[in-house]
């Protein structure tokens, strides 16, 4: 693993452990009967967390594809699973 794959591997780790600690405060808030509105702002903080990590994510394959393509990977392959991961990626926005 290059040592931008592990720097980016910790910071998805730490951003996911974050998104952890999001949820169970929700759960919390709700077990605490809190205020709907604020418990929707912490579902809304929550999805944001979520959403930037499937767009490190994206540009993680992009970056991926571009470097395997320039190693004489098969463009057409990496074009399918970048494509495949767009669709993902479209799917949650």
């Amino acid at each position: 693993m290059s040592h931008s794959q592990e720097h980016r591997t910790d910071s998805l780790v730490k951003r996911l452990n974050r998104i952890e600690g999001q949820v169970a405060g929700i759960k919390k808030m709700i077990l605490e009967e809190k205020e709907y509105a604020d418990i929707i702002i912490q579902l809304n903080s929550t999805r944001s967390a979520i959403q930037k990590v499937s767009h490190i994510l994206l540009e993680a394959q992009t970056e991926h594809a571009l470097m395997h393509v320039s190693e004489g990977a098969d463009l057409d392959d990496e074009m399918k699973k970048l494509q495949k991961v767009i669709a993902q990626y479209n799917k949650m926005n």
